[in-house]
């Protein structure tokens, strides 16, 4: 696969785990399961970590790549 699509497919899931987190949100708050809440939790971190190395790694890419 080239490079964009594999941009792409982070991107997309990305933003899986972030709709996930909220849709556990959602459902523990009308339910009152607290499990579903935690698991909202944890895939909110999921999205931050996954979402902050994902950003990371563009910029150190754009650094190798510039021309000295």
């Amino acid at each position: 696969m080239n490079i964009p699509t594999n941009k792409a497919i982070k991107w997309l899931a990305l933003l899986a785990v972030i709709c996930l987190a909220f849709v556990c949100y959602a459902m523990g708050n009308a339910s009152g399961a607290i499990a579903l809440v935690i698991l909202g939790f944890v895939l909110e971190g999921a999205f931050w970590l996954f979402g902050s190395r994902l950003f990371n790694r563009k910029k150190s890419s754009q650094e190798e790549s510039s021309p000295s």
